[in-house]
């Protein structure tokens, strides 16, 4: 995020504004407070928002938040579910809003927390009151959600930082490939330290941790798909058929391009499209399917280029899961940009409306 007043550690210490607030341990407090729950079942998904404009990505349990952003700013882009975390535990995440910058960070570290609450409230951090999905903690910080515990079980989320990415100078990604792909590509850098572990921010919760009527795919095999977070169904959706990318084909398009998921989602309810559709945009145009505005189950969206912020030169593909009786339709897509294999993403009768539903064979 560009921001006058810079965040980032060296050596144990907080910097702000090449300020330094005093010698920090930035291995996070691992110790429930007083009026956390202890670890659930149950589980939440956290929906990742992205405004390109400023490079900045929001974080939120909230799906109706999710929804409506892009409606009331269509300059935001819905990214699809982040990853996965327990519904309570005793590793709260902490929402910080900065005044001054309009920036949003989030931390684990309950230490780090306090100490950019109270020490630089002449540079505008504060606890952030919008938005509160659960209660405060005891010192009324706001939790966003909470961790899944720091073990191998589950799936570290990295935390990245680039003074050069404007307003979304820190980064949160589940994805090992995507985190690897900011640092060696985009000049981020690993940024926080939790449980001892340099560059981790907090933790997601495995596909094994999943409680049973979320997971949607028995994927075990050792292919690269098995190497990314599983998303679950948004709340308030069923689809037909769990999502079981094992035997999902990149022989004519590239795993986990938009194209790649589409084709071989469709092919799982035995509706066939050609392998050589073309690009997302590409599918709407072609001569041998029919094109519809009207939402039909289980057909592929294409989006033209720039449609709803996707890809400018190529548009997208979606596959169409289910359709609610107001219209809305919940779609399912992978791509590059996603931190896990595939994402889920709702959109409203409104926006279904100005869509090419492209009806397979």
């Amino acid at each position: 995020m560009k921001i006058k007043q810079k965040i980032f550690t060296v050596s144990g210490q907080i910097l702000l504004s090449g300020v330094t607030l005093g010698t920090l341990s930035v291995v996070p407090q691992l110790i429930a407070h007083a009026d956390t729950p202890v670890s659930t079942d149950q589980k939440v998904s956290v929906y990742r928002l992205y405004q390109p404009q400023s490079k900045v990505h929001f974080y939120t349990t909230d799906v109706n938040y999710y929804n409506n952003k892009v409606i009331s700013d269509p300059s935001w882009v819905k990214e699809g579910v982040a990853f996965e975390e327990p519904e309570k535990s005793d590793f709260p995440v902490f929402r910080l809003y900065n005044t001054k910058t309009g920036e949003y960070y989030f931390t684990a570290n309950n230490d780090e927390a306090n100490k950019l609450i109270t020490a630089s409230a002449n540079l505008g951090w504060q606890n952030d009151t919008s938005l509160v999905q659960y209660q405060h903690d005891t010192t009324s910080k706001t939790i966003a959600f909470y961790s899944a515990a720091p073990d191998q079980s589950n799936i570290p989320v990295f935390s990245l930082y680039n003074a050069q990415a404007g307003l979304g100078e820190h980064f949160y990604t589940a994805s090992q490939d995507e985190a690897t792909t900011a640092e060696n590509d985009w000049n981020w850098t690993k940024f926080d330290d939790f449980n001892n572990q340099q560059g981790v921010a907090w933790y997601a919760l495995s596909q094994e941790n999943n409680t049973p009527e979320q997971s949607t795919t028995t994927n075990t095999n050792s292919t690269p798909a098995s190497n990314y977070p599983i998303p679950g169904i948004p709340s308030g959706w069923q689809i037909s058929k769990p999502i079981n990318t094992s035997h999902y084909s990149s022989a004519t398009y590239n795993f986990r391009q938009c194209t790649w998921f589409a084709w071989n989602r469709a092919k799982e309810f035995g509706i066939n499209f050609s392998p050589y559709m073309g690009n997302g945009q590409d599918w709407q145009s072609d001569a041998g399917y029919r094109v519809t505005s009207t939402p039909v189950l289980h057909s592929v969206v294409s989006f033209k280029g720039g449609q709803f912020s996707f890809n400018r030169q190529y548009g997208h593909v979606a596959f169409v899961e289910a359709i609610h009786p107001d219209g809305s339709i919940l779609v399912s897509e992978s791509g590059l940009g996603y931190s896990s294999l595939y994402v889920y993403q709702i959109f409203t009768a409104q926006e279904a409306s100005q869509l090419h539903f492209v009806i397979g064979q």
